[in-house]
């Protein structure tokens, strides 16, 4: 609809019906005004064509342009001496005034309401301050007059806020873009339900989101100490919240019990809240048990709960955008793993066969006690065979690998190093029984590799210590060595060890440099997930 679509316009026409409707009174009554029946006609026959032609091609300019402020200037000189030519406060036309508080609130909000009516009572007193001085006092009626203008400011102030509110919402949500998705879930879930939070004007949001397997779920907390996160993989709690669960209304005082049974899933204390500020709305789908909690909302209007609705809705298609993006590039790195396990059976794996036959050949040649070094050197490289054997067989397997002890892996992976460089390297695990993906496993060993080739031949480590501990969510892995360490040029740091930062990149995580020399010591932390 045009009215509702354009306010410009709907102030153009407001005026055009405001002096149509004066001009109709006068016609009808040709004795009000009596004494200024001719000056009357003459201000409505001007006011009637400004009102035309405004009506005809309303004008385009910005908010800030002052040529607003001279129109709504014409109004109230045209209006106001209307009233006064025609009994001032008694006059039937008082009532058309009230155009220009709306006019001003249409195009000013909240703030156009409170200087129309300040404008309003500075008329109002102007055109009754001679009634109040003839002796035949109006008082009343100027005091009735000044409530009408205060009420009608009040209700269209508020009406001027209300639309000033939606329009600030709708900003936040129009800001709300697609961002590329973090690696770090943890990031992507505190920059949601931050913005969530703002959005609605509440203290706390929760998200209630199953994983796409349907074996657990988290629930993730937005609050004044930041982010909260907790994985539930209790079955049951998830069969109570199955789809088959109804979830009709948006606000609801079960939501406030809801929350309890949530936070007491999750470990945490219980959350104090008021039944009257907590609403909730599905996140995703209809058929789906994924939801989202606001908590400490103070606005019941129908347009915060299509808000919220908005909101959960956004989230949910802003986490599954998430999901598939990992989920593509998980198949991309899949894709990527075979090729490379194909070029390596084809390539690398046949030249080491070929050259382990040739050392072979060569240590037959030669005495019994100088076969040592060939034997040696036989021994590393039959290692290497077998490492790039067990790589082309896990690339072909699409199973997803088994979960196993770290320690037992590691300290393999430590013992062979140890033999291969010819140095000591003390390992450590906390808690000793750690457990982790295979593919987890094949991650930490390739960087425990890396960082003892470094440390060797690089610093002439002779000793490495090695520290695993998990952090919540994550790994750590500490290691340190005695060598020469990574000297600065220049009085500038070194750069990180490159392909150590790539992997470590890859999986997620991130690498800090606790000591450049003597000895090189670096911590290093990884999603356990």
């Amino acid at each position: 609809m045009r009215v509702g679509a354009d306010p410009e316009w709907l102030i153009s026409a407001g005026r055009l019906v405001t002096v149509l409707f004066a001009a109709l009174a006068i016609y009808l009554d040709p004795t009000r005004p009596a004494g200024f029946l001719a000056e009357a006609h003459l201000l409505l026959a001007s006011y009637i064509a400004f009102s035309l032609w405004l009506a005809l091609t309303p004008p385009r300019w910005p908010l800030e342009s002052k040529l607003h402020l001279i129109i709504h200037g014409i109004d109230l000189l045209a209006l106001g001496a209307l009233v006064y030519l025609t009994d001032e406060l008694s006059s039937p036309f008082f009532p058309f005034l009230p155009f220009i508080l709306l006019a001003t609130t249409l195009r000013w909000d909240m703030l156009g309401a409170v200087l129309g009516a300040v404008v309003m009572q500075l008329l109002l007193v102007a055109l009754g301050w001679q009634d109040l001085q003839d002796g035949e006092s109006e008082l009343n009626l100027l005091i009735m007059r000044s409530a009408y203008f205060l009420v009608a400011a009040a209700m269209l102030g508020y009406f001027g806020a209300c639309r000033a509110r939606s329009s600030h919402r709708f900003a936040q949500l129009a800001s709300w873009y697609p961002a590329p998705a973090p690696t770090d879930r943890r990031l992507l879930l505190s920059d949601m339900l931050r913005h969530a939070s703002e959005l609605l004007g509440v203290s706390q949001v929760l998200l209630l989101w199953q994983n796409q397997k349907g074996s657990g779920g988290t629930v993730a907390l937005w609050g004044a100490g930041g982010l909260r996160i907790a994985e539930i993989d209790d079955p049951s709690f998830w069969r109570a919240r199955s789809p088959k669960r109804e979830w009709k209304e948006l606000f609801r005082r079960g939501d406030a019990a809801e929350l309890d049974a949530i936070a007491a899933a999750a470990g945490w204390e219980k959350l104090s809240a008021d039944p009257a500020g907590v609403r909730s709305a599905p996140v995703g789908s209809a058929g789906s048990a994924d939801r989202l909690f606001v908590i400490g909302s103070a606005n019941h209007h129908e347009e915060t709960q299509h808000l919220t609705q908005i909101t959960a809705l956004r989230i949910g298609h802003e986490l599954e955008r998430w999901e598939l993006i990992h989920a593509i590039a998980d198949n991309a790195r899949g894709q990527e793993r075979i090729r490379l396990a194909r070029d390596l059976h084809d390539s690398v794996l046949q030249e080491l066969t070929a050259a382990s036959l040739k050392l072979k050949a060569a240590g037959m040649s030669l005495p019994e006690g100088a076969r040592g070094a060939l034997d040696s050197v036989a021994s590393v490289m039959a290692e290497q065979q077998r490492r790039i054997r067990l790589f082309v067989e896990g690339s072909r397997d699409t199973e997803a690998p088994p979960v196993r002890l770290l320690s037992l892996s590691l300290a393999q992976s430590a013992d062979e190093l140890a033999d291969q460089w010819g140095c000591d390297i003390a390992l450590s695990i906390d808690p000793p029984d750690m457990e982790a993906s295979g593919d987890l496993h094949r991650e930490l060993r390739q960087l425990l590799s890396e960082a003892t080739a470094n440390a060797v031949r690089h610093g002439g480590a002779t000793r490495l210590s090695v520290e695993l501990n998990q952090q919540d969510d994550a790994l750590r892995l500490t290691i340190s060595d005695n060598g020469c360490g990574m000297v600065p040029a220049s009085g500038r740091k070194p750069g990180w060890p490159r392909s150590l930062r790539a992997r470590i990149r890859d999986l997620g995580g991130r690498m800090d440099i606790m000591r450049y020399a003597p000895g090189l010591a670096m911590r290093i932390e990884v999603p356990l997930q």
